[in-house]
């Protein structure tokens, strides 16, 4: 009976042996899948964390002028000035759109800027194309400046 128990236990693990090879197997294209989805949502993050300096300056830099022409110039020249500097690569160019522009003091700047972010270059996801990400950012314009700009 022992030698009975004994056979039955080697038995079974041979059965089993290669259970983890078919697991391994299976699951290693859905680890990786799962990781170039992970690089991908990456990406776009460190994209958008981007375009939001870039937002973000570039709303300041139109809060600092009292002519609509030099705010909406000074806007788009610092977003793109930005993006240069953070080496920010946007198919077709980043895209700055001045959503409000009030500059009397205490007014409102707003500015969106969008950016279209390949993702076609990565491999085994087949996402087409690309994927257009955008920020906004609203500055108000010092209630106490003093001078013309």
């Amino acid at each position: 009976m022992k030698d009975e128990g004994a056979r039955r236990q080697r038995i079974d693990d041979a059965s089993e042996q290669g259970s983890s090879v078919i697991g391994l197997a299976v699951l290693t294209p859905v680890m990786a899948m799962l990781l170039f989805f992970v690089v991908a949502a990456g990406r776009v993050g460190v994209i958008e964390s981007k375009l939001t300096t870039a937002a973000r300056s570039s709303a300041r830099a139109a809060t600092q002028y009292r002519s609509i022409e030099a705010a909406q110039t000074a806007a788009i020249t610092t977003a793109e000035a930005v993006l240069g500097q953070l080496e920010v690569g946007c198919q077709g160019g980043p895209r700055v759109r001045i959503r409000e522009m009030d500059l009397r003091p205490g007014g409102k700047v707003q500015i969106k800027v969008s950016c279209s972010v390949g993702l076609s270059d990565l491999p085994l996801l087949g996402i087409p194309g690309s994927l257009t990400v955008s920020a906004d950012s609203t500055s108000v314009v010092d209630r106490y400046r003093s001078g013309s700009t």
